[in-house]
């Protein structure tokens, strides 16, 4: 648990998402039980550990599942406060606000980018004319510096460093 960010994010989505990917985002912030389908695709990665030697042409792998990445709730362990995650319609059926305080392990920053990048091109503002929106920021749970999240031409773009700090957080191509 050394390696802990902290990730606060808001955005407004479009009332146009389909009710899978709904249902899909409404389980990562903890609202509702995993649907069968992840049409937001935080199934594409999943980590595989060994049962045994992996040398072993015997050897069996288990999969790892996908988790909800927005799903903590109480008390935060390093970054002080408390984590919270909240999805509500609204007014007048024009979409959704989300609003998201997590802990988040590198390890977990795939799943995230893949959030992140659907967010992208389901917010309010995606295609705004090339005008960037922060909608939020990752932070190393010791430092006092922010890395910002910015919403431009249909993308939350995130600094080059928090990309390169794990193998985990590729682009997913969608």
């Amino acid at each position: 648990m050394g390696d802990v960010y902290e990730l606060v994010l808001s955005a407004d989505i479009r009332a146009d998402v389909t009710d899978d990917e709904l249902a899909e985002l409404r389980w990562h912030v903890g609202e509702g039980p995993r649907p069968e389908r992840l049409p937001i695709g935080s199934d594409r990665y999943v980590e595989t550990y060994p049962l045994g030697d992996p040398d072993d042409p015997d050897c069996e792998w288990e999969n790892g599942e996908a988790e909800p990445v927005f799903a903590q709730r109480g008390a935060a362990r390093r970054v002080g406060g408390a984590l919270v995650a909240e999805l509500v319609a609204r007014e007048r059926s024009d979409g959704w606000a989300l609003t998201v305080r997590q802990e988040l392990h590198p390890d977990d920053f795939y799943r995230l980018r893949t959030l992140l990048d659907w967010l992208g091109r389901c917010s309010v503002d995606a295609h705004a004319g090339g005008a960037g929106f922060f909608v939020g920021y990752l932070r190393f749970h010791e430092s006092v510096e922010i890395a910002p999240l910015v919403l431009s031409n249909g993308r939350i773009h995130v600094p080059e460093d928090i990309e390169t700090h794990t193998p985990y957080w590729e682009d997913t191509g969608l």
